[in-house]
């Protein structure tokens, strides 16, 4: 049984995630996986200023581990230089587990905007002229560009919207439009020991 630990940065990610990697596992044949509870542990500068904290607490399970946060903080610039450094921080902290992390420019949430039509799937009260944004990587707040996308008191609830829009989501177009998206999945996939190529 292959075994990975999700931590995660909010309350909606601690299902969400999860229900990510397995659908990303599931869509290669692997279904003997084993998600343990996702440990949250908040955004990315409180997890620079706690890291050998929370990854010793997250060591102590002896499986692998993932970890997703959102990359909008004010001084997030260089998504692939931070991911390179807080790898190294975690090889420097224990050599022999496997950790991974994923940054998801700006937030989770960005996956839906870069796949609207999945999207519109689950909110079909969505107006079809709706402009979406040709990047969707660059909007900060998507989760309030869903909201205000709906109409009015209809808003995105994360902890009840966000797991079931990763169901909706199809992986295909997120592996054309989303680079966070591709580097969510190599992060799987290097976990589950597998090739990245499908």
């Amino acid at each position: 049984m292959r075994r990975i630990l999700p931590i995660v940065e909010g309350d909606g990610d601690t299902t969400a995630v999860p229900a990510l990697v397995r659908r990303i596992a599931e869509a290669r044949g692997i279904y003997d996986l084993q998600l343990l509870p996702a440990h949250k542990r908040g955004e990315l500068p409180a997890v620079r200023r706690h890291f050998d904290a929370y990854l010793g607490a997250a060591l102590k399970y002896e499986t692998p581990i993932l970890w997703v946060m959102d990359y909008d903080c004010d001084q997030c610039h260089a998504v692939e230089d931070d991911l390179a450094k807080l790898q190294q921080r975690a090889r420097n902290t224990y050599k022999h587990q496997p950790v991974e992390f994923a940054l998801m420019v700006k937030e989770f949430e960005s996956l839906f905007l870069c796949d609207h039509e999945s999207m519109r799937q689950l909110f079909p009260d969505i107006p079809a002229n709706t402009a979406w944004p040709a990047d969707a990587e660059t909007v900060r707040g998507a989760k309030e560009w869903i909201s205000k996308a709906r109409p009015k008191g209809l808003a995105y609830k994360e902890t009840v919207h966000q797991v079931k829009l990763v169901h909706q989501l199809d992986l295909d177009r997120l592996r054309e439009r989303s680079p966070s998206f591709q580097r969510f999945e190599q992060a799987v996939l290097r976990l589950l020991d597998v090739p990245e190529t499908p």
